[in-house]
C-alpha cells in the first residue's frame, strides 16, 4: 500500500483556499498511484479560528467541503481533519456548554463513499473519528468547541476502546485495517485513566491497525523534533513488539488567535517498527507531498540534522511575518515602516523585514530629536544602506517642544505643572509612534511593526500610544540575550557581512567599551537601559517558562547558593558565567539582590495594562506573552513563603556557591 502524507500549508478562516490545495494535492497523489493520502488537522477550516467555531453557519459551510472531498475520493482513500457537528440519529446532541456538539474529526472516504470500521457498534457517524484527548493549556482551547472521544463513550456508557477502531483501507481488493489519530492524541503519556496513560495508539493496535496515521496540527517550538521522536518511543515502549509503522502528517504555515502568532513547521515522518524516524520531510515550512511503500516501513532509522536554535527562532519569525497578509486577506505581501532607532533591536527587526519580504517593500525611518546622539543616527543610516532599503530621517524636536509648551501652557487650575523628564521623553515617544509611523504607515498603504524585545515588554520599557503601537510584534518573545544572537547571526551566517553595527554587541558579560552604543531608549539626558542584561534576561527566562518559576524560588535558590547555576542553565551557559554575571551586576549580596529582585517582579506585574493593548506576538518560545500567557490586571502581592525567605536571604552575610565552578576563560 502506498501511504502519501500532504504537508500543505492551511490558511486559517479560508477554507477555499485551502481546498483548492487538497484537490491539487489529491492530484497529485492520485498520478503517483497512492492507495491513501492523509492531511493534517482542521486542514479545512484551521485550527486556530477562535470563537467562529461556536458558529454553528460557519462549521455548516466547513462540513459542505466535505461533499466535494467525497467525490474527489474516488480512486484514492483520503484523510483529512475537518469540524463535524453531530446531529445524530436521536436528535440534538448538547456539548457540555449546551450549544451542538462538534468534533475535531478525521474525515474518511473512499471511491465516493465513508470508509468503513473494522468493528462498529453504531454509535459515531461512518467516515467520522473524532478526536480523543483535548489539549487545554497554552493557547490550546479544545474543550472550548469540541466533544472528546472519551465524552462520547461516557455519554453512551461504553468503554473508549470499542470506539477507537481501525478504518478498512480497500487496496486492490484487500481489506488493510489503519488506524487514525489526531495531534494530541500522540501526546497521551500525561493523560491519565485507572493511573494509567490514555494511550489511542495501543488501543488502535490491540484492535487489529497494522499502521497507525496521526494528523496534526503541531506548533512549532525550539526542540519540537526531539520531543516529537521521545513520544514515538514511549510509544513504541507501550505496545513492545506489536508496534506498528506510524505515519505522522502535520501543517505548515502559521495561524493566530488575536493575541500570538503561532507557526507550524510541518516536520511530517514516518517512524518504523521500532519508533524510529525513518523519512522526513525536507524542509521546515515547506509544502512536500511525502509517498512511502509501507513494503518499505521497515526500513532504518536515519538521523535528523537540526540548525542553531537561533536559525530556527529567525525563521519562525520570518514565517509569522508572512502570515499578516492572510490576516488581511491579501494575495500579496504588504510595505513595512520601521522606526530605525540606531539600536540594535530596530536594527535586527529591519534585517528580518528585509529578509523576509525585499528591500522594496521597507522604509526606515529615524525621528530624532536632542537626546538622539550622532552616533546612533549615524548607525540607522549605516543599517538602511547595508539594507539597500529606503530610508529617510525626521526630525521631532520642535513638535516635540510645541507639546510640552502647550501642556504647561494650558492647567485645569492655571497654576503651573510642570512636566518631569520621563513625561517628556515620552511626549517624543507618542510622536513617532502615533504622529508619525501609524500616518507613515497610511500615507504608503503599510504596517510598522512594534521593535521591543521580550524583557522590555515584561517590564513595560516601552510607551504606551508610542513604541508599544504597531501591527505585529516581531521581537517579543526573544529575550536581549537572543537579539545580541541574532544580530551575529544575520551578520555572520545570513548576510555575511556587517550590517548590524558591532558597536551594538557587547561582551560575554554585556560589557559595553566606551566607543560602543548601549542600549537607550534616548528619550533624556544620558539615559541607559535599566536592565541587568544576561541576569535580568535569565530570570524572565525562567518565570515565563512552560514549567514556570516564582521570585520563592530564586530566593530558596540564593540561600543555597544555586542561584548562579540556575541563572547559566536558562541561558544554556556554564556555572562559571552564572557567578561572573551575578557579580557583574552587583547582585550577589543579599541586600542587593532582594532590592533587584523587589524592583524586577512588581514592575512585571503592575505592566500587565501595556501588554494587554499590545499588539499580536509571534511565538518563538514555550511561553509566549499575549494569550500564550494569559495575565490578568492584578497588583504584585508576596506570598507568605515569600517574606519567610525573603527574611532568611536578608539575614545571610553574603552569597556563597554551594560548590566553585571550574573557571573557564571569558572572553569578548
Amino acid at each position: 500500500m502506498k501511504i502519501a502524507l500532504a504537508q500543505m500549508e492551511v490558511v486559517p478562516g479560508q477554507p477555499q483556499k485551502n481546498i483548492k490545495t487538497l484537490l491539487r494535492m489529491i492530484g497529485e497523489a492520485k498520478a503517483a498511484g497512492v492507495h491513501l493520502l492523509a492531511f493534517p488537522e482542521l486542514c479545512v477550516s484551521g485550527y486556530l479560528v477562535g470563537d467562529k467555531f461556536l458558529e454553528d453557519r460557519f462549521c455548516a459551510d466547513l462540513m459542505g467541503y466535505d461533499d466535494i472531498l467525497r467525490r474527489a475520493s474516488e480512486g484514492i482513500a483520503l484523510a483529512y481533519g475537518n469540524i463535524f457537528v453531530h446531529q445524530g440519529q436521536e436528535g440534538f446532541h448538547p456539548n457540555k456548554d449546551g450549544r451542538s456538539r462538534k468534533y475535531n474529526a478525521v474525515r474518511l472516504f473512499q471511491n465516493g463513499q465513508p470508509i468503513s470500521r473494522l468493528k462498529d457498534i453504531g454509535i459515531l457517524p461512518s467516515g467520522v473519528q473524532p478526536k480523543t484527548l483535548l489539549p487545554n493549556y497554552r493557547f490550546f482551547d479544545d474543550e472550548r468547541y469540541f466533544f472528546s472521544l472519551e465524552d462520547v463513550a461516557k455519554d453512551y456508557g461504553v468503554p473508549l476502546e470499542d470506539l477507537v477502531q481501525p478504518y478498512l483501507i480497500d487496496v486492490d481488493g484487500e481489506k488493510i485495517p489503519v488506524g487514525f489519530a489526531i495531534c494530541e492524541d500522540l501526546w497521551c503519556e500525561d493523560y491519565r485513566r485507572n493511573g494509567q496513560p490514555q494511550n489511542v495508539t495501543r488501543m488502535l493496535i490491540e484492535n487489529g491497525a497494522q499502521y497507525i496515521v496521526n494528523i496534526s496540527a503541531s506548533p512549532w517550538t525550539f526542540g519540537k523534533h526531539h520531543a516529537r521522536d521521545n513520544r514515538l518511543k514511549f510509544l513504541k515502549q507501550e505496545s513492545g513488539d506489536a508496534f506498528v509503522p506510524f505515519f505522522y502528517v502535520n501543517c505548515t504555515g502559521a495561524q493566530n488567535n488575536g493575541k500570538n502568532i503561532i507557526t507550524f513547521d510541518g516536520g511530517s515522518t514516518v517512524y518504523n517498527r521500532q519508533g524510529q524516524p525513518m523519512f522526513l520531510a525536507e524542509k521546515p515550512y515547506q509544502e512536500e507531498l511525502l509517498i512511502m511503500d509501507t513494503k518499505d516501513a521497515d526500513g532504518p532509522a536515519i538521523s535528523r540534522t537540526e540548525k542553531p536554535y537561533i536559525a530556527q527562532k529567525l525563521e519562525a519569525i520570518i514565517e509569522g511575518l508572512h502570515h499578516l497578509k492572510n490576516i488581511r486577506g491579501r494575495e500579496e505581501h504588504q510595505k513595512f515602516i520601521i522606526g530605525l532607532s540606531g539600536g540594535v533591536d530596530s536594527s535586527v527587526v529591519a534585517a528580518i523585514l528585509t529578509l523576509a519580504f525585499g528591500r522594496d517593500k521597507v522604509l526606515g525611518v529615524n525621528m530624532p530629536t536632542r537626546f538622539n546622539s550622532d552616533q546612533t543616527k549615524n548607525a540607522a543610516r549605516s543599517v538602511a544602506e547595508q539594507l539597500g532599503i529606503a530610508y529617510m530621517e525626521i526630525p521631532i524636536e520642535e513638535l516635540a517642544t510645541a507639546n510640552e509648551q502647550l501642556l504647561e501652557k494650558y492647567t485645569p487650575d492655571g497654576q503651573p505643572h510642570p512636566l518631569n523628564a520621563l513625561q517628556k521623553g515620552n511626549i517624543a515617544a507618542k510622536i513617532r509612534g502615533t504622529n508619525f509611523l501609524s500616518n507613515l504607515a497610511a500615507q504608503y498603504g503599510a504596517l510598522f511593526t512594534n521593535n521591543g524585545n521580550k524583557l522590555e515588554t515584561a517590564l513595560g520599557y516601552a510607551t504606551l500610544y508610542g513604541d508599544v503601537n504597531g501591527a505585529v510584534a516581531p521581537l517579543a518573545d526573544l529575550l536581549k540575550t537572543e537579539i545580541f544572537d541574532l544580530a551575529c547571526y544575520l551578520n555572520a551566517e545570513v548576510f555575511k557581512r556587517e550590517v548590524i553595527p558591532a558597536a551594538f554587541i557587547p561582551d560575554e558579560l554585556f560589557r559595553f567599551t566606551k566607543d560602543q552604543i548601549q542600549p537607550s531608549a534616548e528619550l533624556e539626558e544620558q539615559q541607559v537601559d535599566p536592565m541587568k542584561f544576561g541576569y535580568h534576561d535569565a530570570l524572565l527566562a525562567m518565570m515565563t517558562d512552560y514549567r514556570k518559576k516564582t521570585p520563592e524560588d530564586f530566593l530558596q535558590w540564593f540561600k543555597e547558593g544555586t542561584l548562579h547555576q540556575h541563572v547559566a542553565e536558562a541561558l544554556q551557559k556554564s556555572p562559571w558565567w552564572g557567578q561572573h554575571i551575578m557579580r557583574r551586576w552587583n547582585v550577589d549580596g543579599p541586600r542587593a539582590f532582594v532590592d533587584d529582585l523587589e524592583w524586577f517582579v512588581p514592575l512585571i506585574q503592575q505592566n500587565v495594562f501595556k501588554r494587554v493593548q499590545a499588539p499580536p506576538i509571534i511565538d518563538t518560545s514555550k511561553s509566549a506573552y499575549g494569550y500564550d500567557i494569559r495575565e490578568s490586571l492584578l497588583p504584585w502581592q508576596p506570598t507568605r513563603a515569600y517574606e519567610r525567605l525573603r527574611g532568611e536571604v536578608l539575614a545571610l552575610s553574603a552569597y556563597k556557591p554551594s560548590y566553585q565552578p571550574e573557571e573557564v576563560q571569558l572572553c569578548r
